[in-house]
C-alpha cells in the first residue's frame, strides 16, 4: 500500500481509540508529545487529516491551516516521511488551499526534528513558487525564508543553491519571479564563487523578457546591493540599474527608486553624482504619474542619502516640480514630505522658491493635498525661525484653519506643538485661538469630538492660567453638548486636564460646574455630572471627593430617571474602590438602590455592595 497518509480511507470508530495511534494509519510510531488518553484531541486531528482530501475546498482550507497541529500529532519522522510527501502531491488544488499550505509550511520548521531536516520542506515549496496566483507564491517565498533562517551552511549548497538555479532557469516566468525574491536571503553565507554565480543569475533576471520578472528583480536589487561590496556593485550592477530605470514598463521603473536609496547609502559620493543622481532626475520628470508619486514618497530618504549639498544644487528644482505636479496624488505625496526636504535646503531657497508653491497648495483644488499640507506645515516653523514664521507661515495656517474641510482644520490643531516651540504661547493664542474656538463649535459633532481629543495637548502648551481664561469655558460647554459621544469625551478630558493642572485647579474650575449640572432639568446633564465624578475619582484626594463630590452624588439617589440612579450606584462603587470612601450614608444609599423598582438599578446597586464588602 501507499506509505502516504491514506486519509480518504480513514474510518473513525470508537474501537479505534483503544489504540489511538491507529488513527494515523500506523501503530508502530508514536505521535509527538500527545496524551494518548485524550480521545477528543485524537479525534479532532483525525478529522483534520481526513479533511485534507475532502471534496469540499473549504474543508481542505481548514485542514491546511491546521498543518502544525497535524504535524505535532504525527511526530517529526512521520511528518517528514508521510505528511510532506503527501502535501507535495497535493499542490494541484484551489488557490485558497495552496495559499494556506504555503503559509503553514514555514511554520512546520520546528516540527521537522531538527535543522538538518528542514530541507524536506523545500520540495513542496518549490512547486508552490511556480503557481500563477501571486499570493501563493509570496507566501511560499516567505516560508522558504523561514527555512533558510535555520538551515545549516552545508545544506545551503546541497539544497538551496540548486533550488535557485532551477527556479532561475525554468521556462515559466512565475518560477523566475519567485527566484528574484530569494537571492539576498542567504547571500552573505555563501562562498565567493557561489556569490558570483548568484550575481550572474540575478542580473540575468534583471534583463528577463517578462516585465513581471524584471519588476521583481528591481524590487529586490536594493536589498542585494547592500550585501555586495561597492566595487563589485559598480562593476556589475550599474548597467542593469540604468536599464531598469529606462524600462518601458512603469511598474518596473517604480521599483528602481528604493534602489537609488540603497546605492546612495553604499556608494561613494562620486558614484552617487555620476550614476545615481541622473536616474533620480530622470524619474522626477517621468511620463508616468505613478513613478513620480513613488519618488515623491521616498524623496526625503533620497535627499538625506545624497546630502544637503547635492539636494540644494540638483534636487531643489525637482522638488519644486513635484510640488507643482499636474496630478493631485503626486502633490499630496510630496506635500507630506515638505519639512524633511526643506530642512536640507538653504533657508533662502525655502523662502523664495518653496513657500510660494506651498501658498498655492493651501488653496489647492484637492482636499487631500490641502490635508497633507496641513498635517506638516507647522513643522516649517523650525526651518523659518520666529520672525519669518510670523510673517510668512501664520497667514497660511489661518487660511487652512478656515478651510471648508474639517480634516484640514484638524490637522493644523493636531501639530500645534511644533509651532508653539518657535513662536511661543502668547503669539500662538493671539493668532490661532479664535480659529480653534470656531472649530470647536462646528456644526458637525465629529469635528467637535476631534477637537476635544487635542485639547489636553493644547492645554499643555498654554498652561493652567491661560487655559482657564481662554478655553476652560469651552470645555465645560461641551459637557452640555447634544451628542452623547461629545459629552462623554468632554468628561474624560476633565481627568486629563486635572492631572495636568492639579487638584486645586480642578476644585476651582471643574467641580462647581459639575455640582450645578447634577440638578439640571435635563437628565442627560445629570448623567454627565456623574461621568465627570467617575473620571475624577483617580486624580482627586479622598478629602476633596468627600467634601465636594460625594454630596451631589448622594443627592441623586432619588432621581426620577432609572439610568441616573444606576449610574449613581456605579459612581459610588468606583469612589469606594479607588478612594476607600465608605460611610453609613453611602451604605444606606446603596441599600435604597438595591430595593429599587427598576431591575437594572437593583443589579448595579447589589454589584456595588458586593464589591465594597469584598474590597
Amino acid at each position: 500500500q501507499n506509505h502516504y497518509l491514506t486519509v480518504n480511507s480513514l474510518r473513525l470508530k470508537q474501537k479505534d481509540f483503544k489504540n489511538p495511534f491507529l488513527i494515523f494509519g500506523k501503530s508502530q510510531k508514536q505521535p509527538m508529545e500527545m496524551d494518548s488518553g485524550n480521545n477528543e484531541d485524537l479525534y479532532q486531528i483525525a478529522v483534520l487529516i481526513d479533511q485534507l482530501k475532502h471534496d469540499d475546498p473549504q474543508l481542505r482550507v481548514n485542514a491546511s491551516k491546521n498543518l502544525v497541529q497535524i504535524a505535532k500529532a504525527l511526530g517529526p519522522e512521520r511528518t517528514r516521511d508521510e505528511l510532506i510527501p503527501f502535501l507535495t502531491e497535493s499542490t494541484d488544488d484551489e488557490d485558497e488551499v495552496l495559499h494556506a499550505i504555503a503559509e503553514k509550511l514555514g511554520e512546520l520548521v520546528p516540527c521537522m526534528g531538527g535543522e538538518k531536516y528542514v530541507h524536506v520542506l523545500l520540495d513542496p515549496l518549490e512547486i508552490l513558487t511556480a503557481v500563477e496566483e501571486s499570493a501563493v507564491r509570496e507566501a511560499a517565498v516567505k516560508s522558504i525564508e523561514r527555512v533558510l533562517q535555520v538551515m545549516p551552511g552545508e545544506d545551503l549548497y546541497q539544497y538551496f543553491v540548486p533550488l535557485i538555479t532551477r527556479l532561475t532557469s525554468k521556462g515559466w516566468f512565475t518560477s523566475r519571479i519567485s527566484a528574484a525574491a530569494l537571492f539576498h536571503q542567504c547571500y552573505p553565507r555563501l562562498d565567493s564563487s557561489t556569490k558570483k554565480e548568484f550575481r550572474t543569475m540575478f542580473l540575468k533576471l534583471c534583463a528577463d523578457d517578462t516585465p513581471m520578472v524584471r519588476r521583481m528583480a528591481a524590487m529586490h536589487m536594493g536589498e542585494l546591493v547592500k550585501e555586495v561590496p561597492p566595487t563589485e556593485v559598480l562593476a556589475e550592477f550599474m548597467t542593469a540599474f540604468d536599464s531598469l530605470a529606462s524600462d518601458d514598463q512603469d511598474s518596473v521603473r517604480i521599483q528602481v527608486i528604493p534602489v537609488c536609496v540603497s546605492l546612495c547609502q553604499t556608494q561613494p559620493k562620486d558614484v552617487q553624482v555620476q550614476k545615481v543622481l541622473p536616474v533620480v532626475l530622470r524619474v522626477a520628470s517621468d511620463a508616468s504619474w505613478r513613478v513620480r508619486w513613488s519618488l515623491a514618497r521616498l524623496l526625503p530618504s533620497i535627499c538625506a542619502a545624497l546630502g544637503p549639498e547635492i539636494t540644494n544644487d540638483s534636487l531643489s528644482g525637482s522638488f519644486e516640480a513635484l510640488l507643482s505636479d499636474p496630478e493631485a496624488e503626486v502633490r499630496s505625496a510630496v506635500s507630506s514630505n515638505i519639512p524633511p526636504v526643506c530642512m536640507l535646503l538653504q533657508k533662502s531657497t525655502v523662502v523664495s522658491r518653496i513657500l510660494p508653491i506651498v501658498q498655492r497648495l493651501v488653496s489647492d483644488a484637492s482636499e487631500h493635498v490641502r490635508a497633507s499640507v496641513a498635517a506638516v506645515v507647522n513643522e516649517l516653523a523650525s526651518v523659518l525661525g520666529r520672525e519669518d514664521t510670523v510673517d510668512l507661515l501664520l497667514p497660511l495656517l489661518l487660511a487652512l484653519l478656515r478651510d471648508e474641510t474639517s480634516e484640514v482644520r484638524l490637522n493644523i490643531i493636531a501639530n500645534l506643538d511644533a509651532l508653539n516651540r518657535v513662536i511661543g504661547v502668547e503669539l500662538l493664542s493671539q493668532s490661532l485661538l479664535p480659529a480653534i474656538v470656531d472649530l470647536a463649535e462646528d456644526a458637525k459633532w465629529r469635528v467637535r469630538l476631534a477637537v476635544i481629543v487635542h485639547i489636553p495637548k493644547l492645554a499643555e502648551h498654554l498652561g493652567g492660567q491661560f487655559f482657564s481664561e481662554k478655553l476652560n469655558a469651552l470645555c465645560l460647554t461641551w459637557l452640555a453638548d447634544d451628542v452623547h459621544a461629545v459629552r462623554k469625551a468632554a468628561a474624560e478630558n476633565l481627568q486629563k486636564l486635572s492631572m495636568q493642572f492639579g487638584e486645586q485647579w480642578c476644585r476651582q474650575q471643574i467641580l462647581p460646574r459639575l455640582e450645578r449640572m447634577h440638578s439640571h432639568t435635563n437628565y442627560l446633564q445629570r448623567m454627565t455630572a456623574l461621568y465627570g465624578a467617575q473620571v475624577l475619582v483617580t486624580c482627586l484626594s479622598r478629602e476633596t471627593l468627600e467634601s465636594s463630590v460625594l454630596s451631589f452624588v448622594l443627592n441623586m439617589v432619588g432621581d426620577a430617571v432609572p439610568n441616573v440612579r444606576f449610574t449613581v450606584a456605579r459612581t459610588l462603587q468606583l469612589m469606594a474602590k479607588a478612594a476607600n470612601i465608605s460611610s453609613d450614608e453611602v451604605n444606606e444609599s446603596l441599600a435604597t438602590l438595591a430595593a429599587d423598582s427598576d431591575r437594572d438599578v437593583r443589579y448595579f446597586a447589589n454589584k456595588a455592595i458586593k464589591d465594597i464588602q469584598e474590597g
